[in-house]
């Protein structure tokens, strides 16, 4: 299978990003339903092909990055998240999950999938064009869609919770952030 990696394609560059740097991410607010596409990638398999963190559901991770975007700018939330990607020494995960179409449409908010693209290195979110996926000696399953390297979207994730307003956290989040923050 041959994959387009995304710093190499034309779909989107993050330094296009309209995002003031006084809003935040989303206009989403805790209470309101999460926003979907109209067509959800995946929908019909577990957890949307993505693999949560050890201990979180995929409900879950969806919550820690809305609310993320809905407390945090652009270039405040990049700045925090930058540090993690810098301390990642080992890129060599093989292992991937769907995370938008490639309009960056999907469970999470599109200005998060921006951010990725703007701060990942060169081969740890791919975007899988459908046309890359003819020919393959294996089935392509997730042509058509941005896909990330597991590892970093864990650490990712974790740091995002770290980085969560705590009062709209539901009771089992608040302990993981909180045995997180106790260094656990």
């Amino acid at each position: 299978m041959r994959t387009s990696d995304v710093h190499d394609t034309d779909v989107h560059h993050p330094q296009d990003n309209v995002f003031s740097s006084e809003q935040p991410l989303t206009s989403w607010q805790p209470g309101q339903p999460i926003p979907r596409p109209e067509v959800v990638l995946f929908r019909e398999f577990e957890n949307y092909r993505e693999t949560p963190p050890e201990g979180l559901e995929i409900e879950d991770v969806e919550l820690i990055w809305w609310l993320v975007a809905a407390n945090f700018t652009y270039q405040s939330l990049r700045e925090r998240l930058i540090r993690v990607v810098a301390q990642r020494r080992d890129w060599g995960c093989f292992s991937f999950s769907p995370l938008a179409d490639l309009d960056r449409n999907g469970r999470y908010p599109t200005a998060i999938v921006d951010l990725l693209i703007d701060i990942l290195p060169k081969g740890s979110l791919i975007s899988v064009e459908a046309e890359d996926c003819e020919g393959a000696e294996e089935p392509c399953e997730v042509g058509g869609s941005f896909i990330i390297q597991n590892e970093i979207w864990h650490d990712l994730t974790w740091s995002a919770l770290g980085l969560a307003p705590v009062a709209p956290l539901p009771n089992h989040l608040r302990d993981a952030r909180f045995s997180g923050d106790l260094g656990n």
